[in-house]
């Protein structure tokens, strides 16, 4: 693992996202109006980009222009088992219907069942696109995961990306909405509840990554699905308790976690062209 490389990354990770985000921040601290809301959007999205546009940047300083093309190129790669796609599908479809399943028997009435929502997926999967997965990926998969392979198991990179990933989110804690503590109460148990979702999501998207070529795109996939909650789609009334919903979808995302370190998924190598 090149040290410098690494280091300047997260660097350039840190310093682009939480600068964007703390001025954002600094639009809600006399009162929230659609105003402030629209000003702190443009800092949010900005922010997000903080990985991506660090990876491209670190990249052609270390690598030069050969190195970030084959850096972008993990874009690209499409040609992976059918199966990492229906995983992409699968996946967290099951994982928000064990949460909706938890908060039925723990918290209350899921409502009715809208079986038109499908209609409305399209919008929501092209919203969430660019609003997470395309700013983030190419720099926690694409960059940071392969250098962190050349020092550690695969299961350790995951696990300090997931650390990583947690700690880059912490601003929006106080943010209306950007993570599944935002806009709430910020107490220990969700805090710790996001921590352990993080930890097993980097765990899950390395083993399809690493199975999957190393294919950013992938990685992309699969958290856009995490993030829009497609499941949740269908049963509207639960769209003001949707955090909690996506918090006790952790207990299935950590089964899936539990299952795929039992069995020692994460043993193949990445090729990281």
């Amino acid at each position: 693992m090149n040290y410098k490389k690494t280091s300047l990354f997260l660097l350039l990770t840190f310093i682009w996202s939480w600068t964007f985000w703390l001025i954002g921040l600094s639009h809600l601290t006399e009162e929230i109006t659609q105003e402030a809301i629209g000003k702190f959007l443009v800092f949010f999205f900005t922010g997000i980009y903080g990985p991506t546009v660090s990876a491209l940047l670190t990249t052609v300083i270390f690598d030069g222009l050969k190195g970030t093309l084959t850096l972008l190129k993990k874009l690209l790669i499409w040609k992976v088992p059918l199966k990492n796609y229906l995983f992409i599908i699968l996946l967290p479809l099951i994982f928000v219907l064990i949460g909706i399943g938890f908060y039925s028997l723990s918290i209350g009435d899921i409502g009715s069942f809208d079986k038109m929502a499908f209609l409305s997926i399209p919008t929501v999967l092209w919203a969430g696109f660019y609003a997470g997965p395309l700013g983030e990926e190419l720099g926690w998969r694409g960059f940071l995961l392969p250098e962190f392979q050349k020092r550690f198991s695969n299961f350790k990179s995951a696990i300090l990306i997931g650390i990583i990933w947690f700690v880059w989110h912490i601003p929006l804690f106080w943010a209306p909405f950007g993570t599944l503590v935002s806009g709430e109460t910020i107490t220990i148990l969700p805090v710790v509840t996001y921590f352990i979702m993080l930890i097993c999501l980097s765990i899950i998207i390395t083993w399809l990554a690493i199975n999957s070529k190393g294919s950013v795109l992938i990685a992309i996939l699969f958290h856009l699905s995490i993030n829009a909650g497609i499941a949740l789609l269908f049963f509207p009334e639960l769209n003001m308790d949707f955090k909690k919903v996506h918090l006790l979808s952790s207990i299935g995302i950590l089964m899936f976690t539990g299952i795929l370190i039992a069995k020692n998924k994460l043993k193949t190598s990445a090729n990281n062209g």
